[in-house]
């Protein structure tokens, strides 16, 4: 005897496959849209004329900026060219320098700063478990 809960129910499992099919649909059209690796062959493949041209007048276009000027820096007092090395050695001389001096400062920063962090986490337990306390 089917009432009218019967015929909810099944209109209920009607509408549940109705959704899960558009759903189904819907998930597989969001895949290909973003499966660009496949989207980028196949445009290739449509349009290989426009897609070799384009890049023969990017390349063009690209071949005829004007190079990078280089810039070249002297010494002053003697008016020797300082190249890369020179410049590089001067910047790591004066780092090398700067962290012998501010070594001390560091490890203590980092030891008291360690420490604070291994009190903060440390696991709390029953007394005498973790610790060097003794227990009564």
């Amino acid at each position: 005897m089917a009432g009218p809960a019967e015929h909810d129910k099944l209109a209920i499992v009607a509408e549940l496959a109705a959704a899960r099919a558009r759903l189904s649909a819907t998930g597989e059209a969001l895949r290909r849209s973003l499966d660009v690796t496949a989207r980028a062959k196949e445009n290739f493949q449509r349009h290989k004329p426009a897609w070799l041209s384009g890049a023969a007048i990017f390349g063009f276009v690209l071949s005829k900026l004007p190079s990078r000027k280089k810039t070249v820096f002297v010494e002053q007092t003697t008016g020797k060219v300082l190249g890369a090395a020179g410049k590089l050695g001067a910047i790591f001389s004066a780092a090398k320098f700067a962290m012998n001096f501010a070594r001390p400062f560091f490890s203590d920063l980092a030891g008291g700063g360690l420490a604070e962090i291994l009190r903060r986490f440390q696991r709390r337990g029953k007394p005498g478990e973790h610790d060097d306390t003794p227990r009564p």
